[in-house]
């Protein structure tokens, strides 16, 4: 029998600029020094990918395998913001709740911290 495998993805456009944001990530010793990104744990250092910044986590919790990422792209209004997740696992179906609970407004919480 296959492994259940959720996904979950949330976008924004925001005003705020990306240089900005790039210059506060790279300032940050790590994501989780954010409030809104504590709950997310083993952040991978910020990567740079031409003229995007991605923002990596992932963990084996309850069973389930949980990861995603935090893209950031420039934008003639700002910046773009990607939250891409993934959780793997039978015991997902149980952990979903807590981690879309986790994830809601995410992005807003982000941009309000920076």
């Amino acid at each position: 029998m296959k492994t259940p495998v959720f996904r979950f993805e949330a976008e924004l456009l925001t005003d705020a600029p990306f240089g900005a944001i790039g210059a506060r990530l790279a300032a940050l010793g790590s994501p989780s020094d954010l409030r809104c990104l504590r709950s997310f744990r083993d952040w991978q250092p910020l990567e740079r990918k031409g003229d995007r910044l991605v923002l990596h986590w992932g963990r084996a919790w309850g069973g389930s395998e949980e990861s995603g990422a935090i893209s950031i792209t420039p934008d003639p209004k700002g910046a773009r913001l990607r939250l891409e997740g993934r959780l793997r696992g039978w015991t997902g179906f149980l952990l979903l709740g807590l981690l879309r609970w986790k994830t809601d407004r995410l992005l807003d919480r982000f941009v309000e911290e920076l």
